[in-house]
C-alpha cells in the first residue's frame, strides 16, 4: 500500500474540499504506467474497499436520533463502538465501517446538519447522545461493554460523555480540544452549557489558510470547576486513548492531550497516549490526507496541517493501535472471514467518482 501513502487531490477535486465517504462505498484507482517520454504503456483499475462485504448497514431514525448501525455477521455477542465527528456536521460512516470490519457492532451517530436534527451545534444538547447509546446497548445481539471514539470536537464531546454516562467503558479522543468553548459548545437540560470565553486574536492566518490552534491553548488558565470537564465524575473502569498530532493546526492537539493526559492521571483513571506526526484529521489507513479543508462551520479555508507521507504513516499506526485497545478493554470479538476469499479479482472497469492522484 505504499504507493497509496502519497496521494494528493486531483486538479479536478474541489479546493479545500473534504473526501466524503457515506455510505462507504469502494473507491476505484486508474493506474496508468508511462515510459519516460509520457507514452501510456498500460493501464488497471484496482478497488480499494472500506467496509468488509458481509457487513450489515443500517440506517437508523429512531427516537429522535439519526445514524447508521453497521453489523458483523452471525449472532455475537459483540462488543460495541460509537462513532462521532466534528464541527463540519452530517454524517460520516467510513471510520465506523473500518471499525465493525474488526467485528466489532458500530453506530456512526449524526448530531446536527442532517435530515431534522438541529443546524446550529449550539442547539444539540447532550442528551441526546444518551439515545444512541441505550439503542446500540440494547440490541439482543451486543454485550455491555461500549467503546466511543470521537475526531476534533467530537473527541471533546466524548471526553464530555464519558463523565455523564458510565455505560462507556473505553473512549479513543482523536486531536480534540481539551475544553468546550464560547466557539463550539453543546447545551445540557436546554440550556448553554457554562464555557469559557475563547479569545480569537490569537488565530492567524498562513498564506490564507486560517490557523486556530493558538486560540485554543489560551483556555487552559481560565478553566474553572464550572466552566471545564469534570474529570473526577467518570467511573475509574473508564479507559482512555488519546491521540495527539505534532502538526495540527486546527487544534493544540499536543497541549491538549497532556492537559487531559494529566487529569486523568491524577483521577486513576488508565490513559495511554500516542503523539504522533500528522495533521488534524487521523483517519483509517490509507484514507487520503485533508491539510487544508474549507470549514462552512467557520467559514474560511482552515489549515489541518500535516505532510503527506508521515501522516498517512501514522494513520497505519494509530489505526492498527486503536483496535488493539478497543478490543483489550471491551473484549476480542468473534473473528471475522477473510477478506481475500469474498472477494472478486478481477473488478469490472468503473468510472472513478473519488479522485486522487497517486
Amino acid at each position: 500500500m505504499g504507493l497509496f501513502l502519497s496521494m494528493t487531490p486531483s486538479e479536478d477535486f474541489a479546493y479545500g474540499g473534504y473526501l466524503r465517504c457515506t455510505p462507504p462505498i469502494p473507491f476505484f484507482y486508474l493506474l496508468q504506467l508511462s515510459d519516460d517520454s509520457g507514452t501510456k504503456l498500460d493501464e488497471m483499475y484496482i478497488k480499494k474497499h472500506w467496509m468488509h462485504p458481509l457487513l450489515t448497514r443500517t440506517e437508523i431514525e429512531y427516537d429522535g436520533f439519526c445514524g447508521t448501525l453497521f453489523k458483523p455477521p452471525g449472532d455475537g455477542p459483540f462488543p460495541c463502538v460509537m462513532d462521532i465527528s466534528g464541527t463540519g456536521g452530517g454524517l460520516h460512516e467510513h471510520k465506523g465501517a473500518m471499525l465493525a470490519s474488526e467485528g466489532f457492532v458500530v453506530i456512526c451517530v449524526a448530531f446536527f446538519q442532517f435530515k431534522d436534527l438541529p443546524y446550529k451545534l449550539e442547539d444539540v444538547d447532550v442528551e441526546y447522545f444518551l439515545k444512541p447509546i441505550e439503542f446500540v446497548l440494547g440490541l439482543s445481539y451486543t454485550t455491555n461493554m461500549l467503546g466511543i471514539q470521537g475526531v476534533s470536537f467530537g473527541a471533546t464531546i466524548v471526553d464530555l460523555l464519558s463523565t455523564r454516562y458510565p455505560q462507556i467503558k473505553a473512549v479513543v479522543s482523536i486531536n480534540g480540544p481539551h475544553a468546550q468553548c464560547s466557539y463550539s459548545l453543546l447545551k445540557e437540560h436546554g440550556k448553554q452549557m457554562i464555557v469559557p470565553e475563547l479569545d480569537d486574536s490569537k488565530l492567524y492566518f498562513l498564506n490564507t489558510i486560517l490557523v486556530t490552534a493558538p486560540c485554543f491553548k489560551t483556555l487552559t488558565p481560565i478553566l474553572t470547576e464550572e466552566n471545564s470537564i469534570p474529570w473526577h465524575w467518570i467511573p475509574k473502569e473508564t479507559a482512555f486513548r488519546l491521540i495527539g498530532s505534532v502538526d495540527d493546526l486546527c487544534a493544540p492537539s499536543i497541549h491538549s492531550n497532556l492537559h487531559i493526559q494529566k487529569k486523568l492521571q491524577e483521577t486513576g483513571h488508565y490513559v495511554e497516549l500516542e503523539l504522533v506526526n500528522g495533521g488534524h484529521i487521523m483517519e483509517p489507513p490509507y484514507f487520503p490526507h485533508h491539510d487544508i479543508v474549507y470549514a462552512k462551520f467557520q467559514g474560511f479555508y482552515c489549515g489541518y496541517g500535516g505532510e503527506i507521507v508521515l501522516h498517512a504513516k501514522s494513520q497505519e499506526r494509530t489505526w492498527a493501535n486503536t483496535i488493539n485497545f478497543f478490543k483489550r478493554k471491551l473484549g476480542s470479538p468473534p473473528p471475522m472471514p477473510d477478506w481475500t476469499r469474498l472477494f472478486i479479482v478481477n473488478a469490472p472497469l468503473k468510472p472513478i467518482e473519488n479522485r486522487s492522484r497517486l
